[in-house]
């Protein structure tokens, strides 16, 4: 892989492929020379998130204003926006009213990722309004659908003359944490790797950049379990350039394998399901040469999350959270060095 140049001075906050990138992108809308996607973890809108905010949609992405800089930005919604009243039978559920669409609006979501184990809490009803409400607030999402076949369906966007495309899956089975879409039944895209070779193989040749998204792993492990990496590894394979995981609600390594990239895990970003109140995570930022696409860089921006409001991490603390991930990282055989 050959990297981007670097026309600015190097910053230690940061994971890069070989360079590193200053946080000028950060603070104004990037150049036409490079096309900038943001990755988040979990987004849970429900509970003392929607308590705490009441109506002020703009409270959650206040602080970071660069988010909807970005040329996409890519959340992982964990709740169903809906009005739905009957909840599946499970430990823990999750849903927000439709209104609060309006907070990730207000952030810039271009994407949101629906393929995960809370967004079919509220069963069908749940699911088919909360596409509703996204489609018309004007955000894209993948990994779910009204059946099989728009469950598969890639988004792709253009921007600046590239095409950037999304997969995304969750599950291996059903079970009551997971609802596969069918013929004709809503649900998710099941992360199994027959269907995700078909869907990569047919995307691939429309794009210039592909990303297959994940919602897997185990809860509080920072560390991905050998099926996982060698599952990764497989999408790797059939035309995949980028993963992107997340659910174990903390943050895991990343690993770089035939050139491509592997980010097993996100963690949570704004997490309104559980009380806590402070934690620090990061962002996944991806820098692609709009010339030539096939010249990217990935870096980490961590975060500093404050009573379900991030900001951006410049300090010793920024340089802690970024050891964490590369600590994790060590157990790959390559990895991305650390600035």
């Amino acid at each position: 892989m050959v990297t981007l140049p670097s026309r600015c001075a190097r910053v230690p906050y940061l994971i890069a492929i070989v360079v590193t990138f200053c946080l000028a992108p950060l603070r104004a809308a990037p150049p036409d020379s490079l096309v900038q996607i943001l990755f988040t973890g979990d987004v849970v809108l429900a509970r003392h998130f929607q308590q705490y905010i009441g109506r002020n949609y703009t409270y959650a992405f206040a602080r970071i204003p660069w988010f909807k800089q970005a040329d996409l930005s890519v959340i992982n919604l964990e709740n169903p926006l809906t009005t739905a009243s009957e909840a599946r039978e499970k430990p823990f559920v999750f849903k927000a009213p439709p209104r609060l669409v309006r907070v990730l609006q207000d952030g810039g979501v271009d994407l949101a990722n629906i393929a995960n184990n809370h967004i079919y809490d509220y069963g069908a009803a749940g699911l088919l309004e909360t596409m509703q409400t996204l489609k018309k607030a004007g955000i894209r999402y993948v990994g779910a659908g009204a059946d099989f076949a728009q469950a598969h369906r890639p988004v792709i966007f253009e921007r600046k003359g590239i095409r950037i495309g999304f997969l995304a899956y969750y599950g291996v089975r059903a079970h009551s944490e997971s609802h596969p879409a069918g013929e004709n039944d809503p649900g998710t895209a099941l992360r199994r790797l027959r269907f995700i070779r078909d869907d990569v193989r047919a995307l691939r040749p429309k794009v210039d950049f592909l990303v297959v998204i994940f919602h897997w792993g185990f809860e509080k492990e920072h560390f991905p379990r050998t099926h996982q990496i060698k599952f990764a590894h497989r999408v790797i394979d059939y035309g995949a350039d980028l993963i992107v995981g997340h659910h174990p609600h903390v943050l895991q390594g990343v690993e770089k394998y035939k050139g491509k990239i592997i980010v097993y895990s996100l963690g949570n970003f704004i997490f309104g399901g559980l009380y806590r109140t402070h934690y620090q995570t990061a962002v996944l930022q991806v820098n692609i040469n709009a010339r030539h696409p096939q010249k990217w860089a990935v870096r980490f921006l961590p975060v500093q999350v404050d009573y379900w409001q991030p900001r951006l991490l410049t300090s010793a603390q920024g340089d802690s959270v970024l050891k964490h991930i590369a600590d994790y990282s060590e157990i790959f055989g390559e990895s991305i060095p650390i600035r």
